[in-house]
């Protein structure tokens, strides 16, 4: 049996909650900036939550996280997926377990016993669609080498990781070791910068594995403007292509742009009444992964990548209906 893709990225589980701009004050003087990830402890990710509770603000709970996103979308699309990652044995841990098989996405990492719980994350949505992520990794902290299965990588076409992972010492080492088997083995490599907050302050180790394998680069123009240090579009994807023969960069409503080899591209977005940005950037490289797997160039799979991203939007949490999918692709065709 072979995988079409294999990923690695931090389980959690998301509760999203939509927000006022008094709460997006709230959020400022916590020093928790609008539209990125802050890394929370569990007791300050709980006053969180019950501050929103208190306030009659009803979350919606799913099975999450970037990397898990975009592998049961590209699962749900119809390719053959594995994903490598970390729960503990608590209620949280068995529902994402329970999600993945449930979205057709092979796992064999079992719970573990631990004291720290199974990761969280709570997404709020601002009334312009902006998504702030709290996340508190919890237990994905204690991931390491032991948990990779080289044999998931050997049988996979290609190998996705969430910047996310370099944000503990063990996640870097994860990833190296993942990337090296990927290198031994052919196994096309794939990664996400993720967040710019994580670019800045982990660029070193982004830096170091990209050096190791990548083949394709996924990004947003502020993450990528972050890993280049340039504020303009077409100067970072030249010195991004000197890392990747392949790049992507998403601009929200804009569409993308992207190379593949020499060949510069540009997709057009779908407009669309946006709500939740929350998701739209784990779905399109779903997307993207999925068409690479059916043997689709690039570009072609960069516009499936944006007219599924354009079905998220509209919608409240990260994740569509196993349906939604199905129809995202057959309407597509």
């Amino acid at each position: 049996m072979r995988y079409d893709l294999c990923t690695i990225g931090s389980a959690l589980v998301d509760y999203t909650f939509s927000i006022n701009k008094e709460y997006e004050v709230n959020l400022a003087n916590k020093n928790i900036p609008k539209g990125s990830m802050t890394l929370i402890e569990r007791e300050e990710q709980e006053l969180l939550m019950k501050e929103l509770i208190e306030m009659n603000v009803e979350p919606d709970k799913a099975c999450g996280g970037s990397c898990t996103n975009s592998t049961v979308a590209a699962s749900l699309f119809g390719a053959n997926c594995h994903m490598s990652s970390i729960v503990s044995d608590d209620d949280h841990g068995k529902f994402y377990i329970e999600d993945l098989l449930s979205n057709k996405v092979s796992h064999t990492n079992p719970p573990v016993s631990s004291a720290l719980a199974s990761g969280r994350c709570l997404v709020l949505v601002s009334e312009d669609a902006e998504r702030t992520m709290c996340t508190n990794l919890g237990v994905n902290i204690e991931f390491s080498m032991d948990d990779i299965d080289e044999e998931i990588i050997k049988i996979s076409d290609y190998l996705f990781l969430e910047g996310y992972q370099v944000a503990s010492p063990k996640g870097v080492d994860v990833c190296r070791k993942a990337l090296n088997i990927a290198l031994e083995h052919n196994t096309k490599v794939s990664i996400s910068l993720s967040d710019p907050n994580i670019v800045n302050a982990f660029k070193k180790e982004i830096k170091s594995l990209l050096e190791i394998k990548c083949d394709l680069i996924f990004c947003n123009e502020d993450e990528a403007f972050a890993y280049t240090e340039t504020e303009d579009i077409y100067d970072a994807l030249e010195i991004l292509k000197k890392i990747s023969p392949n790049c992507l960069i998403t601009r929200g409503a804009l569409g993308c742009v992207g190379l593949e080899e020499n060949h510069l591209f540009s997709i057009p977005g779908h407009k669309v009444d946006a709500i939740d940005s929350n998701g739209a950037g784990d779905m399109f490289a779903g997307a993207v992964l999925y068409s690479l797997s059916q043997g689709k160039s690039l570009e072609e799979g960069a516009k499936f990548g944006c007219y599924a991203a354009s079905k998220i939007v509209s919608r409240i949490g990260p994740r569509l209906s196993k349906e939604d999918y199905k129809q995202i692709k057959d309407n597509y065709s």
